[in-house]
């Protein structure tokens, strides 16, 4: 496996940047916004997740996997809440309210659900944003972003495929249950996407410039379809293909373009160190 590299980077997000950040594409704009949103409060559970199984694990090379897993992931939510603060001052009043849920959602999870629970909504997230980061590389899809939110999640999804095997690692030593992980692991996936469908929603509705420069409903409607369509022939099949018997992401090739991207982003961490 590629090493877990923990790369301290500040992305800069100019006080100007569109939340149309996909030129011409409100609706994945948005939807890309909403993930961004839910990071400040996933991670932090992720981490606290990771955290409470270190007791339950004995393997000092997957404790170590498990420092660097926490490490990176607290990075990925610092500056994914530097972008949405950015993104808050466009004008979209109820956005609190939405994190404010979400944020009570991983409170209680962590509160009152157990660790076998936790640690399957973990690999859940993991296997889905594995499969979004290898979707992304392969379609180039991060080229058609704003610049500065290109950088932010080309950094964060190679930092994913990074640390991909991690949870799904813990998850099996201490509890190793395929059924459990695959129905709770839907579970975290459906609540993330119905979050990430109810936000995307609101910005639409809150954002007059659909009807001025994105031609109104029936523009939204064509583009909304087609990204569905996207989502049922790219994501999909590879989330589905995460919850079959034999899935192990260790599986998964870290490829020598990924190994290139990953060293750019290191030499930029260790250059704003030196700076």
């Amino acid at each position: 496996m590629h090493d877990i590299t923990f790369r301290r980077i500040e992305f800069d997000f100019p006080d100007d940047i569109d939340p149309v950040c996909i030129p011409g594409q409100p609706e994945e704009s948005y939807s890309l916004i909403a993930f961004s949103l839910l990071l400040p409060y996933l991670e932090p559970y992720l981490i606290r997740t990771m955290n409470a199984a270190k007791r339950h694990v004995s393997d000092p090379e997957l404790l170590k996997d498990i420092e660097h897993f926490n490490a990176q992931e607290g990075q990925h939510y610092r500056q994914h809440r530097r972008f949405n603060e950015v993104m808050r001052s466009k004008g979209f009043e109820r956005l609190a309210e939405f994190e404010t849920a979400l944020e009570a959602d991983y409170r209680r999870f962590t509160e009152t659900k157990s660790l076998k629970f936790n640690l399957a909504y973990a690999e859940g997230f993991e296997a889905m944003t594995t499969a979004m980061a290898r979707l992304a590389f392969e379609t180039k899809s991060l080229e058609r972003m704003h610049p500065a939110v290109c950088h932010l999640f080309s950094w964060h999804l190679i930092e994913e495929l990074e640390h991909r095997t991690v949870a799904f690692d813990v998850y099996h030593r201490v509890c190793g249950d395929y059924f459990y992980r695959v129905v709770v692991g839907a579970f975290a996936q459906w609540h993330l996407l119905h979050f990430m469908d109810r936000v995307t929603r609101y910005m639409l509705g809150a954002d007059p410039r659909l009807k001025s420069e994105f031609g109104g409903r029936d523009g939204s409607e064509e583009r909304l379809r087609n990204q569905r369509r996207a989502f049922r022939r790219g994501l999909l099949p590879r989330v589905l293909r995460t919850y079959a018997p034999w899935y192990n992401p260790q599986g998964i090739e870290f490829t020598l373009e990924m190994q290139e991207l990953a060293e750019r982003y290191t030499v930029m961490a260790h250059s704003r160190v030196r700076s």
